[in-house]
């Protein structure tokens, strides 16, 4: 008789990396951007009705731009390694760009808020605030692309490995935003209803992007589909962002044809937000749980503590902070330069 050889392979699961502060980053960055493009496109118009849109894009963009960072440090563990991006360039390489993009795009854009009240008030900063609008608008292109190829370019994990993925998280993020503005610009109806069918043509790209991204013939393609077949919980994430997808289009379709009231406004920007949180958690962290190197799926339970529930509602709530204390800063200076 043969003898029979016995082999053992064993597996040891792998830690996420990629804690919820990441999940949280990608959301805030991603809304600050196109918040910033489009405030750029109304800087170009002399209405009264596109300063107001500049406006209130600048407020989007200014509080998840300081949300976004805060969260990335909190994910880097060691924060006081940022300076080795800076120290030890590596150029070749797409993460140290956003050492460059992430503190561009935020000081640039702190500048064109600052430039644009001040023009507010004395009409002696227009030419300013165009120079500055275009360099933020540039460092927003530039931290949108560094932001899905920190993903997309990691070959080891092939759920991320597609430039789908940039599309992905634009245009989630994009119809997050005309949520925003659909409810913020509800006293001037037609623009309300305007930004309402931006929001359900985006919806529409984004469907398009992910059904090219899931049936395509691609290693991505390939991964999605076998994470459907093999993982309950990868359909849960799925069927859910499909559930969230119609409820916003929804949503977006009866503010494109009637004014929303405050409350329905509301249920339309948790429905538009939920939809882009969702899939960048799918992405990210559910991507992570993939087997890389070995041939386990890696578990993962949200913890309640700072790397979990408290670390996803208490950014939300730094964000809420900074928009009631960034509003209230404005309303008193508005009240002390009109009193003076």
């Amino acid at each position: 008789m043969a003898p029979v050889a016995l082999y053992e392979v064993v597996a040891q699961p792998q830690e996420i990396t990629w804690l919820p502060w990441a999940v949280q980053y990608f959301f805030f960055i991603g809304i600050a951007a196109c918040a910033a493009l489009v405030a750029f496109i109304a800087s170009n118009g002399r209405t009264r009705r596109s300063r107001h849109l500049e406006r209130i894009c600048l407020f989007i963009a200014i509080t998840c731009a300081i949300t976004a960072p805060l969260a990335l440090a909190a994910d880097l563990h060691q924060v006081a390694r940022f300076w080795h991006f800076y120290a030890w360039p590596t150029p070749w390489s797409w993460m140290p760009w956003g050492a460059l993009f992430i503190p561009v795009f935020i000081g640039f854009l702190g500048l064109w808020f600052c430039a644009f009240h001040l023009d507010v008030y004395t009409h002696r900063y227009r030419k300013l605030r165009f120079a500055l609008a275009l360099t933020t608008a540039l460092a927003a292109v530039g931290l949108l692309i560094y932001t899905g190829r920190e993903v997309s370019v990691v070959r080891a994990r092939p759920v991320w490995f597609s430039y789908w993925l940039l599309l992905g998280l634009f245009f989630s993020a994009l119809q997050t935003l005309f949520a925003l503005l659909t409810l913020a610009m509800r006293n001037d109806t037609r623009l309300s209803r305007l930004l309402a069918r931006a929001q359900l043509l985006v919806l529409l790209w984004l469907a398009a992007v992910l059904v090219y991204w899931f049936m395509g013939d691609t290693l991505s393609g390939h991964s999605l589909r076998e994470w459907w077949q093999l993982s309950a919980d990868a359909r849960f994430l799925m069927l859910a962002a499909v559930a969230l997808w119609l409820t916003a289009s929804g949503f977006a379709a009866y503010a494109s044809l009637r004014t929303v009231n405050l409350p329905l406004g509301l249920l339309h920007i948790v429905a538009a937000m939920a939809l882009c949180w969702l899939l960048r958690w799918a992405l990210l962290i559910g991507g992570q749980t993939l087997p890389k190197y070995n041939a386990l799926f890696n578990p993962y339970t949200l913890p309640w503590g700072t790397d979990g529930v408290m670390a996803i509602v208490g950014t939300f709530g730094l964000w809420l902070a900074l928009m009631i204390s960034l509003h209230a800063g404005l309303n008193w200076l508005t009240a002390r330069i009109q009193h003076d």
